[in-house]
């Protein structure tokens, strides 16, 4: 069932979604999405240049764990990709590491996790964008869709590990500041 429906999204590509699908593998680069969007929520929520700038670090930081460890699975397990595996899959573009888990979805769900959960109100436009780039892997024909569940599982996992850490830290992330007021009377 998985090489099926990697052939056959791959093969039944619509070519104005080309571009785009590549495009959303590009902005997922390393989470380079995801500490834009740490950085736009911590302006938007004023959390002062301090906080805003742990706060795109922290992100960072949990898309690169994410990155890693999706990386030592894959060389434990050394999955072909499908374009490999399967002659009829012109790949958009071609990847030279081994297929599962799909990095490009640990390290989308790692950061969607992360600031769904200090942004709740804004989660489903996160889950939904970090959806679209695990799919865009299928389409591009460079993964599996167990490629991209395995890879979605283990970022979700390192995103709330860390938004657990995170809460447990005396670094408020989810507030603003507190400012010192000096009352009068």
């Amino acid at each position: 069932m998985d090489s099926r429906i990697a052939v056959w999204m791959a093969t039944h590509r619509v070519a104005i979604l080309n571009d785009p699908s590549v495009w959303l593998g590009t902005i997922e680069k390393l989470g380079a999405v995801w500490i834009l969007f740490a950085l736009l929520l911590g302006a938007y929520r004023r959390l002062g240049v301090l906080r805003t700038v742990a706060l795109g670090v922290i992100t960072g930081l949990t898309t690169f764990l994410a990155d890693a460890l999706s990386f030592l699975v894959k060389d434990a397990t050394q999955r072909m990709r499908p374009f490999e595996a399967h002659h009829q899959i012109h790949p958009l573009y071609v990847v030279h590491s081994s297929s599962f888990p799909a990095g490009h979805a640990a390290t989308a769900f790692a950061g969607a996790v992360l600031l769904s959960l200090l942004a709740p109100r804004l989660a489903p436009a996160f889950l939904g964008l970090a959806t679209l780039i695990g799919l865009s892997r299928i389409y591009d024909g460079v993964h599996y869709p167990t490629d991209v569940l395995a890879g979605a599982a283990l970022g979700a996992l390192v995103g709330a590990g860390v938004v657990a850490a995170v809460r447990l830290s005396p670094l408020k992330l989810d507030s603003p500041p507190r400012r010192n007021v000096r009352r009068y009377a």
